[in-house]
């Protein structure tokens, strides 16, 4: 209920203009394993302020003929569609078209995710009328992440009830040996992994057990020319929409 509060926001508060949308497609799955290839979906940073931040719409290799909607994706929740009508005019912009007749290009939309959880992906999709056609973009408006030297650690927040954390670091050198560390309240363990050819250290998907009476913790990896960390929370204080 409450993304489908959020979805029916956007539409009301960003697009007044863009009229009617179709009730929310009952029984219609949008899937983001099925792209259609060659259509590319970017989503743009447009204002920053107060801490938060909303986002625009580019799109590369749109199919002339076809009639798009706008859907979003909460987290831990289904696609809605929050607005429709858009197709390539003869200038090949991607527009749709007020109630009455003026053009409104797809980059004038403004969506925002609302309040959010840290390390929480958002996602966003461009779909054909028919559900034929779809692109597909994400983003994580409130990341856990670091940077130090060349190196970058960031945690996603993969479980709905916030146990789970998938982590992925970056700019190691090649095969070098890292030592992770988790640090709790309860308990610190580590572990040597060796970065991959690309720099890249081989995922991590991070469980906490029972939530205690404290679900803070770091998750620290150390290289040769790099130490960096990330601290978070886990559990239903993970869940925490700010």
């Amino acid at each position: 209920m409450r993304a489908r509060r959020r979805a029916l926001a956007l539409a009301l508060a960003f697009w007044l203009w863009a009229g009617p949308v179709a009730a929310r497609h009952g029984g219609v799955v949008i899937d983001a394993r099925r792209a259609t290839p060659g259509i590319q979906l970017t989503l743009v940073e447009k204002t920053s302020g107060a801490g938060r931040t909303t986002y625009g719409l580019a799109a590369k290799g749109v199919p002339r003929g076809v009639l798009f909607g706008v859907w979003t994706k909460d987290f831990g929740q289904s696609f809605q569609q929050v607005t429709a009508g858009f197709r390539i005019n003869d200038a090949g912009v991607l527009e749709a078209l007020d109630d009455a007749g003026r053009p409104h290009p797809l980059d004038e939309l403004v969506l925002d995710p609302g309040a959010y959880p840290r390390g929480a992906v958002w996602e966003v999709a461009l779909v054909s009328a028919d559900q034929a056609t779809s692109a597909f973009a994400k983003i994580v408006p409130r990341p856990i992440a670091a940077h130090q030297g060349s190196c970058d650690l960031s945690l996603e927040l993969v479980s709905r009830r916030g146990e789970q954390f998938l982590a992925a670091g970056r700019g190691f050198a090649p095969g070098e040996s890292v030592v992770v560390e988790l640090q709790q309240a309860t308990a610190t363990t580590n572990k040597r992994v060796r970065a991959l050819a690309d720099g890249k250290l081989p995922p991590e998907v991070i469980t906490h057990g029972a939530p205690g009476a404290d679900t803070h913790a770091r998750y620290v990896v150390k290289g040769r020319g790099c130490e960096v960390a990330v601290d978070y929370t886990w559990g239903e204080a993970a869940l925490s929409r700010r």
